[in-house]
């Protein structure tokens, strides 16, 4: 019974594996089918498609040919017009920049004409400015003026311009206008002015007075400068009278005259250093004094030569004391004294002479010496009482700056000069004082040196002389 069961399962499952293969290759066989007919119609669309694709080839071609032909037209077209374009660029950039030169240039002028018209009523004379005093209010006004062009201003200017170059032409050759200036007496007079390059004359109609004319500061007026001899003046108003003449020149153009006029006396140099300027003085006059007295004093100051201790001793070896006295009182000075002790004392022990000889220095160097720490001191003392003397000028001048201002620099100028008189005498004082105090102690010192030498020389000697006694 089990067998059987194993043979019917058996057959089931061969049937049903038939069945499945059966319907498998019945499915096969229709997918196939269709697979052939649809094979059979992509094969008929494509011979159609190709067929159309032929028949469309040849005018795409021709229009594709007919595009390619117009595409590098237009590239042609587009790198004219990019080229065009660079030009353009580059010749827009070309005027900017020659536009940015011209207004450059243009700035310039204009302010080359706006310094012109400032510094020219400073370059000319005070007694010209009359003459031009519309034109320049013309060309400084016209500058503010927003109702005229530039074009017009620059013509205001440039009349100025000319104008200046007319006056450069007239007084090359020599011009003669009237005028008034203040002459040298402190009044204000009608007269002649004599313009020659850049130097301006005048010759009063009222007096006598004539010369070169020059500037003063916070002054209106021109100011005749002082100085002249009476020959000069004459020639001078010979020349404002007739137009012919010769004319006094002034190379320098006045400020000789100005040098002149500001140059003082040694007297008036010596007032300005004040109580301290006085006091320096006083202590290097002294100074000088004292130097001159040490300098005789060292000067006159003798020694012994060595031949005389030479003959000093020898006598003594001779045992002849009297001459060794004679030749010692030969030596004037201290010298003498000091060889009289030592053959006084020739017996002694050598270290009692050598004692006594060198007290004898001892007692004169004090003599040698004197004074030349006074000296000393002066050197060191005179800058110092100079510098007090300029601080002392700078703060009488800083007061009248809190009083009146610094609207003069001459008056500061003087003020300063002043004050700096004292540092100049004190430093005049101090460099000779300190030359010679250095001087003067180098030969006291040398005399000094000599004495001592003298001693050991007369000190070896006498002990020479008991070496061989015994």
């Amino acid at each position: 019974m089990q067998s059987y069961n194993k043979i019917k399962t058996g057959s089931i499952i061969l049937v049903c594996i038939l069945v499945a293969y059966c319907a498998q290759a019945q499915a096969f066989n229709q997918a196939q089918t269709r697979a052939d007919a649809d094979l059979r119609q992509a094969v008929e669309t494509l011979s159609q498609v190709r067929q159309q694709i032929e028949t469309e080839k040849l005018p795409l071609s021709t229009k594709i040919a007919i595009l390619e032909a117009e595409v590098i037209e237009v590239r042609r077209e587009r790198n004219r017009l990019l080229s065009q374009r660079d030009s353009r660029t580059l010749n827009l950039d070309n005027l900017r920049s020659r536009v940015s030169s011209l207004r450059d240039q243009q700035n310039f002028i204009v302010n080359r004409l706006n310094e012109f018209i400032g510094e020219f009523e400073a370059r000319i004379d005070l007694s010209e400015i009359p003459f031009y005093m519309k034109q320049l209010e013309q060309a400084r006004l016209v500058q503010d003026d927003v109702d005229v062009s530039q074009q017009q201003k620059r013509l205001k200017q440039i009349e100025l311009v000319e104008a200046a170059i007319e006056r450069i032409d007239a007084t090359l050759g020599g011009q003669r206008y009237e005028g008034k200036a203040m002459t040298p007496s402190g009044k204000l007079e009608a007269g002649t002015f004599l313009s020659l390059g850049p130097q301006v004359y005048f010759a009063s109609q009222i007096s006598e007075s004539a010369g070169i004319v020059e500037r003063e500061a916070n002054n209106p007026d021109a100011v005749v400068a002082s100085g002249f001899t009476q020959k000069q003046v004459e020639a001078i108003q010979t020349v404002a009278q007739n137009g012919t003449g010769h004319l006094p020149l002034d190379p320098t153009l006045g400020k000789a005259l100005k040098k002149a006029k500001v140059r003082k006396s040694l007297i008036g140099h010596i007032q300005d250093g004040g109580v301290v300027g006085y006091c320096i003085i006083a202590l290097g006059g002294l100074s000088l004094l004292l130097a001159l007295f040490k300098i005789r004093e060292i000067t006159c100051f003798q020694t012994a030569k060595p031949t005389v201790v030479d003959e000093v001793l020898n006598a003594l070896i001779e045992g002849d004391e009297a001459k060794a006295r004679t030749t010692a009182k030969s030596v004037p000075g201290v010298c003498s004294q000091m060889l009289l002790v030592g053959i006084e004392r020739v017996t002694e022990r050598r270290e009692i002479i050598e004692e006594l000889l060198f007290q004898k220095i001892l007692e004169v160097r004090p003599n040698l010496e004197r004074f030349l720490a006074f000296l000393a001191l002066t050197a060191a003392a005179a800058p110092l009482m100079g510098l007090l003397g300029t601080v002392i000028g700078m703060i009488k001048t800083f007061q009248l700056i809190t009083i009146y201002g610094t609207g003069d620099p001459k008056g500061l100028a003087s003020g300063i000069s002043e004050a700096l008189v004292t540092t100049e005498f004190g430093l005049i004082v101090a460099i000779p004082i300190l030359v010679v105090h250095g001087l003067l102690s180098r030969m006291a010192r040398q005399k000094i040196g000599q004495l001592e030498q003298v001693a050991i020389s007369f000190v070896n000697g006498i002990h020479g002389i008991r070496n061989k006694d015994s």
